[in-house]
Order: C-alpha cells, then structure tokens, then sequence
C-alpha cells in the first residue's frame, strides 16, 4: 500500500516518463498502456465559402475520447485530460503543411465560422474560388518522450474566397487593436503608413487574412519580421514621434522613419507641430480673406532598419510631400501642394491617420489638455495609496520632478490621477534609473533602485524617467551668498533636510537647494513650494524677506512634498 499511496500522490509529475518502475525490486512496475484510437467525426460534403455573412458556421469537427490515460495497474486511479490535443489542418493527407490549433482541456468539438475558416485556408495556401481537399485530424501528445497519437482523418471538400489585403491593423503588445493602420494599396505584400509612438512602442500587425507579423525573434535582428508562431513583438526604438513605417512581408523587413521636423514653405510658412495621439501636424494661420496658397512642406528625418537596428545611428534623410491636398504623395523630394484656407485664424492640418489618404487643409488642431499638477505614485515604498508625488516644473515637457526615498522589492507605477485606473509602467529595456515608460494595463513595473533617496524626473510628453540617487544636499544663494552650505538629512524623515542660518542681508537671487553639488540639478520655486530646476532660468526660492536681520533660523526642505520653510530657532 505504501507504494500505491506514493504513485496515487506523484503520478501526474511522474507518469511523464515512458513507464513508472517501482522502487523497489519485489513490486511489479507499472506501464502507461497505448490509448484507445480517436475517433474523428463531423465535417463532410462540399464546403463553399462566401463573404457575405463572414459569421455564419462553416464546420463543425468532434472527435471522441477523454484524455485519460491508461495504466497497467487497474488498482490506480489515472488523471484524466492528461493528453494537450491540438486540431490539424493540412492541404495533403501526409501533413507534410499543417496549421495547429491548441484545444482547450476536456473539449472534444470546435466550431469553424466562415471568416476563420477562409483566413486559415490563406494560411495554408488554398487558391480562392477553387475547390480542393482539406484534410483534419487531432493531434494528441503526453509527454516530450512519448511519440504522439493521431486520430482517424477527415476529408472535406472547401472552396475560399479572395481576401484583399490592402489594409492591415496595428496591434498592441497585447493583440488589442489600435487605430492605426498600414496599407498596400497595390496588394504586394509592402504595407506602409504613418504611426505616432512613444519610444519603444511594442507593437505587432495583423493582415486582413488574420496572418499576424512580429520581430523574427532572434537576437540583434530587430527590424526583421516573422509570421511565424515563435516570433517577437516588433518595437520601435527611442525617439517618440511620428515614424513612417514599412513592412515587407514578402521579404520579411521593416523600417521606421522618424520624422524629426516639418517646415511649411510658400504663400504661408513656419514649423510644424506634432499631436501624437491624433497622428496629425498642425500650423496656426492668420489670413486676411479666403485664398488657395502654395505651399511646400518639407522636413528631416532619421531612418532605423536592418542595417541601422535599433540603437542607431540611424541614417538621415529628406522627406517632403507633393502633389493633390487630398491625396498627398511622401518621399525624399515633394512638389507645391494648393491648399484652400478660409479667412481668419484657422489650423493648417496635416492629416496622417489614413495610409490609403494623407490630407493637408484646414482644420482644428486637437485641444491640448490642462496639464496636472502632479504625478502620482504607489510602490515606492508600499501600495497603500498614492501619498507619493512629484510636481509639474515643466508645462510645455509635461515635465514633473521631486524626491522620494525608495524601498521596494518588486517597482512601482506612476499615475496621472490619484487613482488605479491609469497608470504607467517602463517600457522594454528601461533601468531603474532611466527608460521610456508605457500604459499598464495588467502587469508590469517601473523597476526599483536599490534603497535609497533619488530624484525622480518624469517627462510625460517623451514618456520618459530618469532617477538620480542623492549623495549630498547643500544649498547656496541666502544672504546673497553663493557658496555651498551643507543640510542635515531628518533621521525621521529621509526626504527632508534643514540647514541653520543666521539672517544678515537681503537675497535678491533667491536661494537654490543643490543635488550632488551639482548646478544643472537643483530645487527652486517660490512660495512655499519646491520645483525641479536644470538650468539658471529656473529662479530659486524666497521666502526669507520678512526675517529679522541678526536672528537666527532653520531652513526647512521637504523633497518628497515639495515644500520649504522658515522657522525661528
């Protein structure tokens, strides 16, 4: 009994091998049997497939059996649904091409409808409106070591219809779809279009067959793609913005133009501007009456591809566009372009959204919304909420900036509202003290430094962070004096230090808090409260005007809250 106790509590680990031999040599071993043959059933005659009702049921397949295994020792209680089945389909009955198609546990039927069923005939290279044999069977494995079963074959007569592949979809790291789209207008296989990204966008494309492109998979080949069922997401290097894309699945490539700039030439001028979530530039325009001008737009990008890979450098070039407002062409060298504008302030758009249609003509440029004063985060120390923060010191950057002491094993997020329902996590590739940052939707972290006090600078329009870990903190410009003057770090609150001081002049710079000793990185502000500071545009602090000359004061920073004061001593 001591042996059958042991085989009934490891057997699903264990029964992986070949046979299971006891232990010991007195105790007979015990065999895993040959299955029972499965037995396949359900689709026959003639299926003809239409696009008019790409819903309607096509096949329905079932096969019998229930995975269960069987033991030469009856006195043992076999698991069922051991077995992972998979459903094969191939154009010859020696299924020299198959397509898989994984089968949930304990299921033993699969219904087809007509848009599957003719994207999974493409796959496997069936000539539309011609009939031919589609053979089927269920494919069944127990164990690496184990040669797999088969059941009986099924062979059915299917006639598909043409898919036209002139547009395809853009898909998230998760399959969901986007707006975006590429185009092949001529259906070669060579889809293109523009895409509006953060850096390090994971994306993947899926053609109008379901066919879905990725990375190769294969390390060091980034810009090489792959259908195949190991492949990787693509992704888009650094630089956030605006890239026109091609993907070449005959050749299996693709690129990433970055446009860096676009100038407006002609009857009107200036520098474009770039909305990445409407993937359109735009310039404003004042004219005196209603007029059709000439304009040209030319700009410079830079161009990643096999060559390039993704770290760069990459390869700069012209790009301009020409020809009809309404159906623009793009290359190196464009042509004048007739706009018709009306009287008044209005928007000059340039509108990238359909790769079958580029626009240029008036419009309205997308409100940009009221940028947040804060940017919040949870895990930085523990998931109890969002009492961590960082201040915006930057409106046109969306730039935010503070300190926080950081002790956490598995990241953090940081959020745009004090709320779970967005948040962000770094994006592939990214350091615990730099990276680009992206939407998290169900995992994944900005990854934690080690513990520690260290300056948090997000910028939110590039989607980027960088941390830097506080050594020193010093301050300098009070009395006007502009040497470094050390601050004693809190032993109850890391992220606050204070200084003693004894009033002798006015200050009329403002007095700055210095990180590392470092005059690029620094805390201003005014008020009351602390902002992030690069450079000497940014004012430091008052505060001090009102205290009395010859008395003596503390000097008070909080870089997790933002926040300064004076006190008497």
């Amino acid at each position: 009994m001591k042996f059958k106790n042991i085989i009934r509590t490891s057997l699903l680990s264990v029964i992986m091998a070949l046979n299971l031999v006891s232990c010991d040599s007195d105790i007979d071993p015990v065999y895993v049997l040959p299955t029972d043959t499965i037995s396949l059933g359900g689709a026959s005659g003639d299926i003809v497939l239409t696009p008019d009702n790409p819903q309607a049921l096509a096949m329905t397949i079932y096969w019998s059996g229930d995975g269960r295994i069987a033991l030469s020792d009856t006195l043992l209680q076999a698991p069922i649904n051991a077995s992972v089945e998979t459903i094969q389909l191939s154009r010859d009955e020696q299924f020299s091409n198959v397509i898989d198609l994984s089968v949930d546990k304990g299921v033993r039927s699969r219904q087809f409808l007509c848009e599957e069923l003719n994207s999974l005939l493409g796959r496997l290279g069936y000539i539309a409106d011609e009939k031919s044999p589609l053979y089927i069977r269920i494919r069944s494995v127990l164990a690496a070591n184990i040669e797999p079963s088969y059941s009986s074959v099924i062979k059915v007569m299917v006639q598909s219809y043409r898919i036209h592949l002139i547009l395809g979809t853009v898909l998230d790291k998760d399959w969901n779809e986007t707006s975006m789209k590429l185009a092949s207008p001529e259906e070669n296989g060579i889809y293109q279009g523009f895409m509006g990204v953060t850096g390090w966008t994971n994306w993947w494309f899926r053609e109008a067959n379901n066919i879905v492109w990725g990375n190769l998979g294969e390390a060091g080949k980034t810009f090489h793609a792959s259908s195949a069922d190991d492949h990787w997401n693509f992704w888009f290097p650094d630089p956030a913005g605006c890239y026109f894309t091609t993907l070449n699945t005959q050749e299996g490539w693709w690129s990433g133009l970055h446009i860096d700039n676009l100038t407006v030439a002609g009857d009107i001028s200036g520098e474009m501007e770039y909305n990445l979530k409407t993937n359109q530039w735009f310039l404003p325009v004042n004219l005196s009456s209603a007029s059709t001008v000439t304009i040209t737009i030319n700009g410079k990008g830079h161009l990643y591809n096999k060559e390039t890979t993704d770290m760069g450098p990459a390869i700069e070039q012209n790009v301009a566009f020409g020809g009809d407002s309404e159906n623009l062409t793009f290359g190196e060298t464009g042509s004048n372009i007739s706009v018709s504008l009306p009287a008044g302030e209005t928007m000059l758009v340039l509108d990238l959204t359909d790769p079958l249609e580029f626009k240029v003509g008036a419009g309205e440029a997308a409100p940009e919304p009221e940028a947040e004063p804060r940017l919040y985060f949870s895990g930085v120390v523990n998931w109890n909420g969002f009492d961590d923060y960082i201040s915006l010191y930057d409106e046109g950057s969306l730039a935010y900036g503070g300190a926080h002491w950081i002790d956490s094993e598995w990241g953090y997020r940081a959020y745009p509202q004090p709320d779970w329902a967005t948040a962000y996590k770094a994006a592939d590739g990214a350091t615990p003290l730099s990276g680009g940052l992206i939407l998290a939707e169900s995992d994944g972290n900005i990854p934690a430094p080690e513990k520690g006090l260290y300056v948090m600078d997000f910028m939110m329009k590039e989607m980027t962070y960088k941390l830097t870990k506080v050594e020193t903190v010093t301050f300098t410009g009070l009395n006007d004096d502009w040497s470094e003057h050390v601050m004693t770090q809190s032993t109850d609150n890391p992220e606050v230090f204070t200084a003693e001081f004894v009033k002798e002049k006015e200050t009329p710079w403002g007095v700055k808090v210095l990180i590392n000793n470092d005059w690029s990185l620094f805390f201003g502000g005014g008020n009351g409260n602390l902002m992030l500071g690069h450079s000497d545009a940014t004012t430091g602090f008052d505060g001090d005007n009102a205290l009395t000359i010859g008395e003596t004061y503390i000097l008070r920073v909080d870089l997790g809250t933002q926040t300064y004061s004076y006190s008497l001593k």
